[in-house]
């Protein structure tokens, strides 16, 4: 399972990535100080788990969960088990209280993994789209869309075939169904494919020759989103 760890307290990171390390099938894909950072990643790669702290400043575990759609499996971690009831009601997986052992930690995964085979089709369909597009529902794969721009009062779907195909939908609406997918809206016009940008300058980005807009309000965003050295 392909796992992000979310706790700004440094040593709670440190141990729960520790005992992590030591099971099979877990792979820790990023390690995050704030639901700020954690937002940024899951709009760059898919999560199949949250380790999720609660008590956080600027957004806390809770209000996290409330904020982001099509979340990942979630397991809340926390010093206070008062808060466990609460935590439940948002359909989490399981809850951790700290400090975390290791056994208690194996059975929430193994909880969070049998939870995942359950629902097998569902995660295959989370990597495709359905658009009704000149009268029939067209699937595309999410790798084969280069970005997506309006156009009046559609969307032109550009893919990777060198095809585009016109939906009678918003920028909004697109945008929520394809949040935490490896897309971000740069721009009031524009939703890009960040593994397909081939260059980023100051104003702009580049996908295939095409000059795509960013706008100032998204730049930050946008290099918080990519692997920048």
């Amino acid at each position: 399972m392909r796992c992000i760890i979310v706790d700004d307290d440094e040593m709670s990171r440190e141990i729960l990535q520790h005992f992590c390390a030591k099971i099979e099938g877990v792979e820790i894909v990023a390690v995050c100080e704030s639901g700020i950072q954690a937002l940024a990643e899951l709009e760059k790669q898919d999560v199949d788990l949250l380790f999720l702290d609660i008590e956080m400043p600027d957004l806390t575990g809770l209000e996290f969960i409330q904020t982001v759609k099509n979340l990942p499996q979630i397991i809340f971690t926390t010093s206070r088990t008062e808060q466990a009831l609460e935590a439940f009601e948002y359909d989490v997986t399981d809850y951790l209280a700290k400090p975390i052992a290791l056994p208690r930690l194996i059975k929430a995964i193994n909880k969070a993994k049998e939870k995942s085979k359950q629902q097998p089709r569902k995660r295959e369909l989370e990597n495709e789209l359905f658009i009704r597009s000149e009268g029939k529902l067209v699937k595309i794969k999410h790798d084969e869309i280069l970005f997506i721009e309006t156009l009046n009062d559609y969307l032109i779907v550009r893919s990777t075939n060198h095809s585009k195909h016109i939906v009678h939908s918003t920028l909004s609406n697109m945008d929520d169904k394809l949040k935490g997918k490896g897309f971000l809206k740069v721009h009031r016009s524009f939703i890009i494919n960040l593994s397909k940008i081939d260059s980023i300058e100051d104003t702009h980005v580049m996908i295939q020759n095409k000059v795509i807009p960013v706008s100032r309000a998204h730049k930050k965003l946008l290099l918080e989103s990519i692997n920048l050295l």
